[in-house]
C-alpha cells in the first residue's frame, strides 16, 4: 500500500510519517512538499531511523510519482500571521487547497484512492474537497476523510475511516 502525504516537510506531515512507520500501515511512503529540501529531508531522517521502526520504502517526491498512491494525507496549509484573521487564513488555506487538488487533478490519480485532510480548516477544506470533486469530474478521486482533533483519531483508529470502505 502506498501512501503520499502532501506537506510532508511539516510538523504535521513529517509526525503523521513517522507514526505511519513505526505503526507498518504502509508499504511505501513518498513525502511531497513545497519546499522539496525539507521533503527530501525528513525522508532522509525516517530513513535513518528505518531499521529500528520499520521497514517501508519512503522518498521524497512529487505529484507524477503520487498518481498510483492508495492513500493522501494532506496536512499542507499556511501560518496564521501576527494580527490575521481568521477568515483571512481560511481563505489564503482555501486558495492554496484548490491548488494542491488541482496539482493532484494533473498527475492522474487512481479512481479508488483515499483522501484524508488534516489541514486547518479540516471542516471547510474537507468540504471544498467534496464539493470540488463532484464539480469537477476527475479533479480528486474520493471517499474523503477530514481527521483534525482526538475525536478524529479515535474515529480512525474505531474504523470509522480505516480501514477503507466506499462512502460517499
Amino acid at each position: 500500500m502506498k501512501l503520499t502525504i502532501i506537506g510532508g516537510g511539516g510538523r504535521v506531515g513529517s509526525c503523521a510519517a513517522f507514526a505511519l512507520q513505526c505503526g507498518g500501515l504502509v508499504a511505501e511512503m513518498q513525502l511531497l512538499d513545497a519546499n522539496q529540501a525539507t521533503a527530501e529531508g525528513e525522508a532522509l531522517d525516517l530513513l535513518h531511523g528505518s531499521a529500528l521502526a520499520g521497514d517501508q520504502k519512503i522518498y521524497a517526491g512529487d505529484y507524477a510519482r503520487a498518481a498510483n498512491s492508495d492513500f493522501f494525507l494532506i496536512t499542507a496549509g499556511l501560518r496564521r500571521k501576527p494580527d490575521e484573521s481568521r477568515l483571512d487564513l481560511i481563505n489564503r488555506n482555501v486558495a492554496l487547497f484548490v491548488q494542491i487538488l488541482e496539482s493532484m487533478k494533473g498527475a492522474g490519480l487512481r479512481k479508488d484512492a483515499h483522501v484524508f485532510v488534516v489541514s486547518n480548516p479540516v471542516d471547510i477544506l474537507t468540504q471544498l474537497a467534496v464539493h470540488i470533486g463532484k464539480e469537477h469530474e476527475g479533479l480528486v478521486c474520493g471517499p474523503f476523510c477530514g481527521e483534525g482533533c482526538a475525536f478524529g483519531a479515535g474515529a480512525a483508529a474505531f474504523g470509522c475511516c480505516w480501514p477503507p470502505r466506499a462512502r460517499a
